[in-house]
């Protein structure tokens, strides 16, 4: 006669087989995660270690198999890893392949992973946070000389162009193409495979959440110079850099993109994009000055103003804006950290003024300096805008584009309100390339020294915001 221990096991052996009947592969996954009920568990398990080794030893059947799918990899949709999804992410694929030697059982594990990520972000029940993170391992899969791995690539290309996914998970994939672009380099196969998408999403954007769709399109407009190149796609991007409208980081983006594309036959108007180019940065730098000098304003009718600091009277009161107006928000929200200003010429020394433009405000505006002036001349290679230009055009901006990268790192050297000042009213006074004339012992190109390079150490196009 059974015994209740024998009953019981019988009894989940005759669900699990139901469900498997029944098409379900949940079913084991769902046991040894009961087994396994947080990351930590699994990296101290004797079961991880055996499989470690049988790795090492160059074996990948189906009881290895059967460990990453079962063990592994639903450990990522678990509540109790939630808030270290991302080093569980990272985990899952470094224990899944640590101590492999073989090209084969790397290609093993790899699918393995890939095939059952693809499964958790298809899964609509699951939570979106759980399903970015699948789809951004598919992203981070390597092969055994650490590159990205080739079989991830198709199902990337396939998400980050299907507009029945989330915005959110088909960023996740574009952030996996870009991987493979960048390690094959621009004409590269993986460059060849992904211009149609990249492409697509630069000329037609989709809808939804506009913070997504903005971070979608940016990663489009960084990766559009590095695949090959798209008529369409490059008169969009003109368009956003011509638009007035849009987004600040989005149009110093788009500029990068203009640079980076500008060819003899690319179609490129480089007098009207450089010219758009000079306005984009004076209206970046202005808004954040201006933002300042309102906030000053408003504190000071607030203090000054009895009838202003409530929520009325009879002359209207004057609501306090936010001290943050930035439209940069990262997973840390709005910009935080202190502006310093010595507003105190004869009162109080090294006064701190909290209504100046923030450090990482100015920080924010070198990037979009140094990115524009690398659109106009890149400093270490590529013609850029003023390739298509010549005579006294051409010579007016390089200068634009010397001014542009020298404010960049004085910004990032000393990154104040007096500094952030200093810049715009030099780049107003530079005469712009339509309004040059040539003159006597004009120089050709001052040029940048070699030693020069991004304040932020990082390709130009890539916010580190």
């Amino acid at each position: 006669m059974p015994t209740p221990r024998t009953r019981c096991d019988l009894g989940r052996l005759l669900w699990i087989s139901l469900l498997a009947a029944m098409g379900g592969t949940l079913a084991p996954s769902a046991v040894r995660a009961a087994d396994y009920d947080s990351w930590s568990k699994v990296e101290g398990a004797q079961e991880t270690r055996d499989y470690g080794q049988q790795i090492k030893e160059g074996k990948f059947d189906a009881a290895q198999k059967a460990f990453v799918d079962q063990t592994l990899l639903p450990q990522l949709g678990l509540e109790a890893n939630r808030t270290a999804i991302a080093a569980v992410r990272q985990r899952i694929r470094d224990v899944a392949l640590r101590g492999a030697t073989k090209k084969e059982v790397v290609d093993q594990a790899n699918a393995a992973i890939r095939d059952g990520m693809l499964r958790l972000a298809a899964d609509k029940n699951a939570e979106l946070l759980v399903q970015v993170n699948a789809m951004l391992l598919v992203g981070e899969l390597q092969d055994l000389d650490r590159a990205p791995w080739p079989g991830s690539l198709a199902p990337l290309t396939k998400a980050a162009g299907d507009a029945a996914l989330p915005l959110a998970i088909r960023v996740a994939a574009v952030n996996g193409l870009a991987r493979h672009v960048a390690a094959a380099g621009a004409g590269g196969p993986a460059a060849t495979a992904v211009a149609p998408v990249v492409g697509a999403l630069v000329t037609a954007p989709p809808e939804g959440d506009a913070a997504a769709v903005r971070w979608l399109l940016s990663r489009a407009l960084d990766l559009l110079p590095r695949v090959p190149a798209q008529p369409q796609a490059v008169a969009a991007a003109a368009q956003i850099l011509a638009d007035g409208k849009a987004d600040l980081d989005l149009r110093v983006r788009a500029a990068a993109a203009v640079g980076g594309l500008a060819k003899a036959n690319s179609g490129v108007d480089a007098a009207a994009a450089v010219a758009q180019i000079k306005s984009l940065a004076i209206a970046a730098l202005s808004a954040d000055l201006d933002a300042a000098k309102d906030r000053r304003f408003f504190k000071k009718m607030a203090g000054s103003d009895p009838l202003s600091a409530g929520s009325g009277g009879e002359r209207g009161g004057l609501t306090v804006p936010p001290t943050a107006t930035s439209s940069m928000q990262g997973p840390g929200g709005f910009f935080g950290g202190e502006g310093a200003g010595d507003l105190g010429a004869g009162l109080t020394p090294a006064v701190v003024d909290e209504d100046a433009v923030q450090t990482l405000a100015c920080r924010r505006n070198a990037w979009r300096l140094f990115t524009l002036a690398e659109a106009i001349k890149p400093a270490r290679s590529g013609a850029g805008l003023a390739g298509l230009l010549s005579g006294a055009a051409a010579t007016a901006t390089t200068d634009l584009a010397t001014d542009l990268r020298e404010s960049a790192m004085d910004l990032d050297k000393q990154p104040d309100e007096a500094t952030l000042a200093a810049a715009l009213e030099k780049l107003k006074q530079l005469a712009s390339p339509a309004e040059a004339a040539p003159g006597p012992g004009q120089p050709a190109d001052k040029g940048t020294p070699a030693k020069e390079a991004s304040p932020f150490d990082q390709p130009a196009g890539r916010s580190p915001f």
